[in-house]
């Protein structure tokens, strides 16, 4: 149906119930060609929440225009490895700013940037723990404690509108109730003030985390270079990051677990001092 109704290059957006939430649909092909390699791919809840992340995402970009607040960007995690830590450094000097790991990626800091009015990125690259049991204890796993999505929660509503990049094992996964409501991470920051998040559906290889966020924010590097700022399509940087792991580690296990969820077009920049 979907090679009927769709072309190549259009961005999709999967609005799943159920399990289908922990599948990554961008991985169905479609007469041979595999579905991400065909065309930008996104993940909602519900086209309610997508709507509700355009229009939080457009009032926010708005009003930081009127006011010329500069894009900022907070950072936080301990990757897992010297190449993680070193792809976490490195994106904190793109940003202008330093990331909060060790003894300063904490509960109090992370929530400190979570209620900046400027923030307009976030990004953790780190440990995550998911509970099937109690999946409200899905969290990140900070130097003094578990920041979980009751804590997510406890912040909402947040006074600005941002992006989350969450790199950390099964940071998308999520439990899917009898009334179809979606319990995780993923959700919690949409609920709180996320208009989109990049998560994975399960546990990954640190390296491949590294090669994804080198090529994901590179759009982002461009358009901070013009000096003024401008708009990034978040789909298809998501669609190239993935296609860039597969390039050269083929297995569904590297690529196949990188997703994006909610409204993909982002304004960037500029850049405070």
């Amino acid at each position: 149906p979907l090679a009927a109704v769709t072309t190549p290059g259009q961005t999709l957006v999967f609005s799943s119930i159920g399990s289908l939430h922990r599948l990554p649909l961008h991985a169905l092909a479609i007469n041979g060609t595999l579905l991400i390699e065909r065309n930008p791919t996104v993940y909602c809840s519900s086209l309610t929440a997508l709507n509700v992340a355009y229009k939080a995402r457009k009032a926010t970009e708005h009003q930081r225009t009127e006011d010329k607040t500069p894009f900022r960007a907070s950072l936080f995690g301990d990757p897992p490895s010297l190449p993680g830590k070193k792809a976490l450094s490195s994106l904190a000097k793109g940003f202008h700013t330093e990331a909060q790991t060790a003894d300063a990626s904490t509960s109090s800091n992370l929530s400190t940037a979570l209620l900046d009015p400027a923030l307009a990125l976030l990004h953790y690259h780190g440990h995550v723990t998911f509970q099937e049991g109690d999946p409200k204890d899905h969290g990140l796993e900070l130097d003094d404690r578990r920041f979980s999505l009751r804590d997510v929660f406890d912040l909402a509503p947040l006074p600005n509108s941002y992006h989350a990049t969450l790199l950390g094992c099964g940071s998308g996964m999520s439990k899917t109730t009898v009334s179809n409501d979606v319990l995780g991470l993923v959700p919690a920051f949409l609920y709180s003030g996320a208009s989109s998040t990049v998560s994975t559906l399960w546990p990954f290889d640190d390296k491949d985390a590294v090669g994804y966020t080198k090529v994901f924010y590179e759009g982002f590097r461009s358009v901070l270079k013009e000096g003024q700022g401008g708009l990034v399509d978040l789909a298809k940087a998501n669609q190239k990051a993935v296609l860039a792991i597969k390039e050269k580690r083929g297995s569904l296990y590297h690529w196949g677990g990188f997703v994006l969820n909610g409204y993909w077009m982002f304004r960037v920049g500029p850049l405070g001092c």
